[in-house]
């Protein structure tokens, strides 16, 4: 068992998958499955995705992401491994102090601890896509304007190089209705969404290079995410549990 714990069966209420396409060749699988615990009042996404790397190795990425009714992560836990390399990120919201504790640990033996002090709303980015957008739901959306968001994010991969760091995003609402999109067949209504750097030029470009995002209805997680590079990443399944909605 990688996670902190095991969770309840009867406490999940999402489960999916992506496909990741690079010029429509498929090069990454992700699995999720998402639970509420009634008790905490939070949202857990459990996922792991697989891609086969350049060297032919299999490079797998494990996230536990835990947030809390406010949609603000507590703990968010980022393992990686391929072949003999393995590293580790912990990231874990501190209350008492509103800082955030982050730890890093590698094959090597290495370990490296430290606390960031953080605004009281924030979003932890990782490499996969189901919990990726869940920091929508952290406040008010303006539908017809631009959203700033702080995103914590980080350059370790291996190896520590730097300290994790805030950077800032903007969302903006592409349209101010739902859109109809046939996956594979399936019918379904999505929000469109833009994501721009948080320096972006709005001033000099028409169009500042962003990635579309098109949201479900549930729980905020992604149908399909596209970027400027061709990079394209589809929900393969999505199954909504959840008995309340």
């Amino acid at each position: 068992m990688w996670t902190t714990k095991n969770y309840n069966k009867s406490d999940k209420i999402f489960r999916g998958a992506y496909n990741y396409y690079r010029n429509d060749n498929i090069y990454a699988e992700e699995n999720f499955d998402v639970y509420f615990e009634k008790k905490d009042n939070s949202f857990i996404t459990v996922a792991e995705s697989l891609a086969r790397v350049a060297t032919g190795e299999m490079l797998s990425i494990k996230v536990e992401y835990v947030i809390n009714k406010e949609y603000i992560p507590t703990f968010v836990s980022i393992e990686k491994s391929m072949g003999k390399e393995f590293a580790k990120e912990v990231f874990k919201y501190v209350t008492k102090r509103n800082h955030i504790l982050y730890s890093f640990d590698n094959s090597e033996g290495f370990h490296h601890e430290e606390e960031i002090i953080t605004a009281p709303r924030y979003h932890i980015a990782t490499p996969l896509t189901s919990p990726s957008m869940l920091f929508l739901k952290s406040k008010k959306l303006d539908v017809s304007g631009k959203n700033s968001f702080n995103v914590l994010t980080t350059i370790n991969q291996w190896d520590f190089k730097d300290s994790p760091v805030f950077k800032n995003i903007i969302v903006e609402r592409a349209n101010l209705t739902t859109e109809k999109m046939n996956i594979d067949g399936q019918n379904v209504q999505a929000t469109q969404f833009k994501l721009y750097d948080g320096e972006a030029d709005f001033k000099n470009v028409k169009e500042p290079p962003h990635i579309r995002v098109f949201l479900s209805q549930h729980g905020a997680i992604p149908y399909v995410l596209r970027s400027d590079d061709g990079t394209k990443i589809q929900i393969k399944y999505f199954n909504n549990l959840n008995k309340d909605e």
